[in-house]
């Protein structure tokens, strides 16, 4: 008898160990991301850009991303001055303006699905594409010899010489890393900090052609970039 009662008990604390844990239900509030759409706030060395991306779920761990934006073409030698009375703005050597819109279709692969919650979703990614550039006029080359020489020829600012835009084809692509987050239904935000180059076979012209002046045209533009995505979850 003194035996079978700790038996006994034994026995019972076994059984109750045994029990299968409650299911819990699962977190309906983690952001479930399918298809969706977002505004991309864009900074790199040239400066801000803006521009759109949308994405669609292709398995848990990936998805197909389509993505365009818009944003400046410099030259690291572009240095921007105030002069005079009413701070008029003057970037010597400056020969025209450029902008770049890349359209690049990629992919992203999800990190850590099974060991991260919904509600953060760091991920890398890769695209590519075509990309255009379009230049103009900074100020007016009435000679066309391509240097401003302060003999009457006038600044015509950011969009004066639009009228005489000039179109650059090339390629470029993107290799990043990234997280969305956020636990709405309908909202999430991200954040990707990226390296992009783009080629261009006819190079970009952005500075004068003075003899002291060396590779006054681009081929490449080189630039890390970090981009603030607004998710719109349309599924």
């Amino acid at each position: 008898m003194r035996l079978v009662l700790p038996f006994a008990l034994l026995c019972l604390a076994a059984a109750l160990h045994a029990q299968p844990l409650p299911d819990y239900a699962p977190d309906t509030t983690a952001t479930a991301y399918g298809t969706s759409s977002a505004l991309v706030v864009r900074l790199d060395e040239y400066g801000f850009g803006i521009g759109t991306s949308a994405r669609t779920w292709l398995s848990p761990d990936l998805s197909l991303t389509l993505e365009a934006a818009v944003g400046a073409g410099k030259d690291a030698r572009e240095q921007q001055f105030f002069v005079g009375f009413f701070g008029d703005r003057v970037t010597p050597l400056k020969r025209n303006n450029a902008l770049l819109l890349p359209v690049h279709i990629g992919l992203e692969r999800r990190l850590f699905r099974r060991t991260v919650e919904s509600n953060f979703r760091p991920y890398v990614a890769a695209a590519g594409g075509p990309v255009v550039a379009f230049q103009w006029p900074y100020f007016e080359d009435e000679n066309g010899d391509g240097i401003n020489a302060d003999d009457g020829e006038d600044l015509l600012g950011a969009l004066g010489g639009l009228g005489d835009t000039q179109v650059r084809l090339g390629l470029g692509g993107s290799v990043g890393v990234g997280a969305y987050f956020g636990r709405g239904t309908q909202t999430a935000q991200g954040l990707r900090f990226a390296f992009i180059g783009h080629y261009f076979p006819n190079e970009v012209d952005l500075l004068e052609l003075r003899p002291e002046v060396e590779d006054p045209s681009r081929a490449w533009f080189l630039t890390p970039v970090v981009s603030f995505h607004l998710v719109r979850l349309l599924d």
